[in-house]
C-alpha cells in the first residue's frame, strides 16, 4: 500500500515550511501585526468577549496563517516520497515514526511534570509541529548513518 505523497511535495513542503517561519519571525520575533491579516473569518465557535457560533467575525489571521503553512510543509516534507524509494527506507520510516513519537510523548510528560503557568501554553502550540520535527531529525539520521553501508556494499 503506497500512501506517500509524490516526491514533488517535498519542493512545496519545503516553500511553505520557509513562508510559515518568516512570517512567524515578522509575527512573533518583531511583534508586527501587518494590516493584511486582518479579514473577516468564518468562525464554527469563538469566544473572546462573548461567545460567536457559525459567525462572521474580525480575526486577525496571522497566527492561523503560520500554522497552517507550517503544519502542510511538514506534513508534505515529512511524508512525501524520496527519489530512490525502497523497502529498506519504508523501514527507517516506521522506525523513524515510533521513535518521534516516544520521544514527543516525553516531551510533553516532561511538560506537564514540569512546566507551568501561560508559558505551558507555548509548549502545547509547540507540540502541533514537534513530532514532525523529532520525526525528520531522527529519520534523516538513520538515512545517514544507513548511506555509509550501502555506499560500502557497491565497492
Amino acid at each position: 500500500m503506497n500512501i506517500l505523497l509524490p516526491a514533488k511535495f517535498k519542493t512545496a513542503g519545503y516553500i511553505f515550511v520557509l513562508i510559515g517561519i518568516v512570517l512567524g519571525i515578522i509575527r512573533f520575533y518583531f511583534d508586527i501585526k501587518l494590516k493584511i491579516f486582518d479579514v473577516k473569518v468564518f468562525a464554527v465557535y469563538s469566544k473572546y468577549f462573548e461567545s460567536n457560533y457559525f459567525k462572521i467575525i474580525p480575526n486577525h489571521i496571522s497566527e492561523e496563517l503560520i500554522a497552517l503553512f507550517l503544519l502542510t510543509g511538514l506534513l508534505f516534507i515529512c511524508f512525501s516520497k524520496e527519489k530512490n524509494e525502497n523497502e529498506q527506507l519504508n523501514q527507517i520510516r516506521l522506525k523513524s515514526l515510533i521513535l518521534a513519537i516516544y520521544l514527543n510523548t516525553a516531551f510533553m510528560l516532561f511538560s506537564f511534570i514540569f512546566i507551568y503557568g501561560l508559558i505551558f501554553i507555548n509548549i502545547l502550540v509547540i507540540n502541533l509541529i514537534s513530532p514532525f520535527i523529532f520525526y525528520l531529525i531522527i529519520f534523516n539520521w538513520f538515512k545517514y548513518k544507513q548511506k555509509p553501508q550501502t555506499d560500502q556494499s557497491h565497492s
